[in-house]
């Protein structure tokens, strides 16, 4: 490569540049949360599809845990980031990473929350769609659409039409017994709260579906909710001005049964 001059501010990365890196945002509640080797874990895998070296659960681990002591916050959101560094001609591989975390005081989720549709469609053979990369253009301009609405989340539809999931969380709905929700091959991010929601949908009273549905199944859904690691779930109550089925009752038991596999149920003896 010959001589590179750059003017400006601020160190350049290939993370600023392409979008090539890797997050993990979850919920602090007074200890590490439950499942946070299953974040490290899907780091892990991200880092390997893009080449960027993986500094190890042990490591990472570790920096979560001093990031959030030392900004002395009890219940937090974190971000950990994993970002590429390296030669920055835009096929060349990523020679090292950089670790960052972010700690800031952990706001209540809306219980309820109103939903537009992005206007632009994924395409569900996105290999990114697949893993939390820092490529995330997308879900930053369907949200700010969304907001300038007035709705809370923004929900894609494939090229398919089918429905896949929000700008930052996962789609459930229930129909008589079974839970339904998009599957992984319409492109969407396999959500850890997603798949623990999966796992424990028998003790809450239901059959987790996985499949390809329309926005009319959605829309005809006894209740509806969206997901992630840091509202836990929330339901969702409408989409673009069409009203979704509330249903408290199954709200409850699904909230609940989440909220005691997350260790985010209140203390009984408190």
């Amino acid at each position: 490569m010959g001589k590179r001059f750059i003017l400006g501010s601020g160190e350049l990365s290939r993370t600023t540049l392409y979008g090539e890196g890797l997050f993990e945002t979850f919920r602090w509640k007074g200890r590490p949360p439950v499942h946070l080797s299953g974040h490290l874990e899907r780091m892990r895998r991200g880092a390997e599809f893009l080449g960027i070296p993986f500094p190890g659960e042990a490591e990472l681990t570790r920096t979560v845990h001093e990031a959030v002591e030392g900004s002395g916050m009890e219940d937090a959101y974190v971000k950990l980031c994993l970002l590429s560094r390296g030669d920055l001609h835009f096929t060349s591989c990523p020679e090292r990473g950089e670790v960052t975390v972010v700690v800031e005081r952990y706001r209540e989720p809306r219980p309820e929350m109103r939903c537009s549709l992005a206007d632009f469609r994924r395409h569900s053979s996105s290999p990114v769609l697949r893993f939390k990369t820092t490529n995330y253009l997308e879900n930053v301009l369907a949200r700010r659409q969304a907001l300038r609405l007035g709705y809370d989340e923004a929900i894609f539809l494939n090229e398919r039409g089918e429905v896949t999931e929000g700008a930052a969380s996962n789609l459930f709905w229930v129909k008589g017994d079974k839970l339904l929700t998009p599957s992984i091959d319409c492109g969407i991010l396999p959500g850890i709260t997603r798949g623990l929601l999966i796992s424990i949908s028998p003790r809450c009273g239901f059959e987790a579906v996985e499949g390809r549905f329309s926005l009319e199944d959605l829309l005809a859904a006894d209740a509806a909710f969206l997901t992630n690691s840091l509202i836990g779930i929330s339901q969702l109550v409408e989409v673009s001005g069409k009203t979704v089925n509330r249903n408290l009752r199954i709200f409850h038991a699904l909230r609940e049964g989440l909220f005691r596999e997350l260790g985010w149920a209140p203390d009984p003896s408190a």
